[in-house]
């Protein structure tokens, strides 16, 4: 249990910093609403999982195949990008535009079953934090640090499971934490910024992003 808490612990703290599931799980209760958001960093935990798991196992898949993951640490700078200039196309939209294709949008969501959105949103989620290239570095640098610590040292099938559940756990609250805050202030939220300039600010970040990974890559 302890190797549980301070992974959960290490997880939350290390999901602070913006990245873009954080980022689209704000966008998202702003736009669609608290269960939406927690469908997104439900799907973003999945791929936690995965990288704690990798982690864990010693990673043999990259390092049997590292070509695998220095593909992912590219593809992940397209994306970045091309989820930013979709973001700032979008805020740049004449104010009768958004509200049409908002109208658009409301009325095929009540055709679309509830079983489709979920799985959408989720998918959405889990491949935003799938092209985190920080994800598995994070968690073989936290298991390395925890073999100096004798109460810490992942040694069987339990130890590895409460890793694992620390990782994914860890992530999912921080990101409710960030859609529960962006639920209840969303009013003032809007009443300082409108959803124009919010998808803007989102847009550009992404952009951002998605050019240190490049610069971080080339150098």
């Amino acid at each position: 249990m302890l190797i549980f808490l301070i992974t959960f612990f290490i997880s939350f703290i290390g999901s602070i910093h913006p990245g873009p599931l954080n980022l689209s799980v704000i966008q998202t209760t702003l736009q669609k609403g608290l269960v939406a958001a927690l469908l997104m960093a439900l799907g973003g935990v999945i791929s936690e999982i995965i990288y704690g798991y990798l982690a864990v196992e010693g990673v043999m898949i990259f390092e049997k195949y590292p070509v695998i993951f220095n593909l992912m640490q590219w593809v992940v700078m397209p994306i970045l990008l091309g989820l930013g200039i979709q973001q700032i196309i979008v805020s740049r939209q004449p104010k009768r535009e958004i509200i049409s294709s908002k109208t658009t949008r409301e009325a095929s969501t009540r055709k679309v079953s509830k079983a489709v959105f979920t799985r959408e949103v989720s998918i959405r989620g889990f491949f935003l934090s799938l092209f985190n290239p920080q994800l598995l570095p994070y968690w073989m640098v936290i298991l390395v640090n925890y073999q100096n610590y004798s109460f810490l040292k992942i040694s069987d099938l339990s130890d590895k499971i409460l890793f694992v559940l620390g990782t994914s756990t860890g992530a999912f609250a921080l990101n409710y934490v960030y859609a529960y805050i962006a639920y209840k202030q969303r009013e003032r939220i809007f009443k300082y910024i409108n959803q124009n300039r919010f998808e803007q600010i989102i847009g550009w970040t992404f952009v951002l992003m998605g050019l240190l990974q490049g610069v971080k890559l080339m150098y």
